[in-house]
């Protein structure tokens, strides 16, 4: 694969995640990620690494202008919270740039960010007795923020809510939020999923308040999506280590089998028990 290939092919990854292509640009990417496995995965790499740094911590990098496999992963990598992982990534980052000089540096972005990825696994290992935040070993296990259910199909009549998802696949949170908002109205036939989003953009944006409302409003909508207020409810709960909280939303689960996640309840239930 010639470098620029590497390069354009990033480039495309980079738009696509940060919600910088166009409607039909879009269908068209996710038409080849359904026929190109190698793409689907760089993406899904690309991803978790977007959503595991805090940009301001890599000031004490040298910024190399030629170091595009450098340059591309800082841009996508941002996030508000996580710095004890961009910490962690740093000294990997340092490690990167002194052994891999011009001459030795060929096609390496998959191996890096492979290595980076590795990192943040160490990392998460290490984050409850990093962060003021009890974040539960479960919460880690369970938690799919990053795999709402989506819509970005093709056909307009989608436009709006497609919208929300571009912006919260971008982590512009709050922007979601008001977008969703002001946008998407309750006898809208994709309420529920603007609710979704909206809940997530919320709980992104540490206000688990107003996340816990979203996602009442969801449970009480007396749609097909309505139990997904459940399962992300528990998350919350697993999220500030709410035990008894948590307990009783995976009840409420498995009350019926059609509810959403219902396995991955139960599985999580047999595992609280034997604490």
């Amino acid at each position: 694969m010639s470098q620029t290939f590497e390069n354009k092919r990033q480039q495309e990854i980079d738009a696509y995640l940060e919600g910088k292509m166009s409607q039909d640009e879009v269908i068209a990417f996710e038409e080849k990620l359904a026929k190109d496995s190698v793409l689907k995965e760089d993406v899904l790499l690309q991803r978790s690494l977007h959503q595991s740094f805090n940009e301001d911590d890599w000031s004490t990098i040298p910024n190399e202008a030629d170091n595009e496999e450098l340059q591309s992963i800082k841009s996508a990598l941002r996030n508000e919270d996580n710095t004890a992982i961009s910490s962690t990534i740093r000294s990997v980052e340092t490690h990167y740039l002194e052994v891999n000089t011009p001459s030795k540096k060929k096609g390496n972005t998959r191996f890096y960010m492979r290595v980076a990825i590795a990192a943040i696994v160490l990392a998460l290992l290490t984050l409850p007795f990093l962060m003021q935040v009890n974040t539960t070993s479960h919460y880690v296990q369970y938690a799919n923020w990053e795999d709402l259910p989506s819509l970005r199909t093709k056909g307009d009549t989608q436009a709006k809510i497609i919208e929300g998802e571009s912006l919260y696949l971008s982590q512009k949170y709050k922007e979601t939020i008001q977008y969703l908002e002001h946008n998407i109205a309750v006898n809208d036939p994709y309420y529920s999923y603007a609710l979704i989003y909206t809940g997530a953009s919320y709980f992104q944006t540490d206000n688990l308040e107003k996340a816990h409302e979203t996602y009442d409003l969801l449970i009480n909508s007396n749609t097909l999506q309505s139990s997904y207020g459940y399962w992300y409810k528990l998350l919350l709960y697993l999220k500030i280590d709410d035990t008894q909280k948590a307990k009783e939303i995976l009840e409420l689960i498995l009350s019926n089998q059609d509810h959403y996640n219902y396995s991955e309840a139960k599985k999580l239930q047999k595992e609280l028990e034997k604490e």
